[in-house]
């Protein structure tokens, strides 16, 4: 077993539930620069007082629920969103031109790191006021790894949001990681492992057709993984349709920004909390969840 009670769960197997645990977990999923649109998300669900029990995330929804369970309100995270810079947190890895065969990351997260340790609320799990599960994936075994409970949280946070190619793996238990989008984007069936009965979610993960093509080694590694990981994060939540109460907003973008670009954060900020008002709004105490499909979501009511 890794280090910070990490587990894996056996492919399909979300019968083990904790019957302690709440009914409610916010779910928060990969999806790089598209990560703002899940602060705009939470704001929403606050003002609307819609409470949730703990949360889980994968890559950059690992962040934003590394920041929300240490006690950051959505308004304050949505600042820092603001405040951040790609060239201030992303630096290359220099080393890859000297020897290629042996640094398997273009980017360095030292930077990244360094600012988590900064910014972050709390570092530990057993000191976050809403229960963590951060999502990464073993690069040996293929399986997803959930990291909860107790122990420092920032590794399992580097880990999940090492984009293959971009950024090196990250040794947790021994173990390289990467990525947990790569297993497990939407990690729906640890929620109900969990004890939740219902997810509150927005979908970051978009494939819709780009206005320019992308330019670049990290820009086309970028966009690639963005395709995959949201016909990934549709098989999931396919998968799921019917287990659980799942609501689930899918936000409509007139111009959405590369996978790693922030020169949009702001317009995605105000995108996630406006159409997560007018969707959860549609009738008190309730909200609207989305089918996955691939002609586009289709809308129906689920309580919260």
């Amino acid at each position: 077993m890794p280090m910070n009670t990490a587990e894996t769960l056996p492919d399909g197997d979300a019968s083990r539930v904790c019957l302690t645990c709440g009914d409610t977990a916010l779910v928060l999923c990969g999806g790089g620069g598209h990560g703002a649109l899940e602060v705009g998300f939470v704001r929403a669900l606050s003002d609307l007082g819609i409470g949730y029990d703990r949360i889980l995330g994968t890559s950059i929804g690992a962040v934003n629920g590394a920041f929300l369970a240490g006690g950051m309100s959505a308004d304050d995270l949505a600042e820092l969103w603001r405040t951040v810079r790609m060239r201030q947190m992303l630096r290359p890895n220099w080393s890859w031109v000297l020897h290629p065969r042996s640094r398997p990351g273009l980017l360095s997260l030292g930077d990244f790191g360094r600012f988590l340790e900064r910014t972050l609320p709390s570092r530990r799990f057993e000191n976050l006021r809403v229960p963590l599960t951060i999502v990464t994936t073993d690069l040996i075994t293929g399986k997803a790894c959930y990291w909860e409970g107790a122990g420092d949280i920032i590794a399992p946070l580097l880990a999940s949001v090492s984009l293959p190619g971009i950024f090196p793996p990250v040794q947790l238990g021994g173990h390289p990681h990467i990525d947990g989008g790569v297993a497990d984007n939407a990690p729906l069936a640890r929620a109900a492992a969990t004890g939740a009965r219902r997810a509150l979610m927005i979908d970051c993960a978009c494939s819709n057709p780009c206005k320019l093509a992308p330019s670049g080694l990290i820009g086309t590694i970028g966009r690639a993984f963005e395709i995959a990981l949201a016909r990934k994060h549709l098989a999931e939540l396919r998968l799921h349709e019917g287990r659980m109460d799942i609501v689930r907003v899918v936000p409509d973008l007139d111009d959405e920004p590369g996978f790693l670009d922030l020169s949009q954060t702001s317009t995605l900020l105000e995108a996630g909390y406006q159409q997560s008002m007018a969707a959860l709004s549609q009738l008190p105490g309730r909200a609207v969840s989305t089918a996955a499909t691939d002609a586009g979501p289709v809308s129906s009511i689920s309580s919260v």
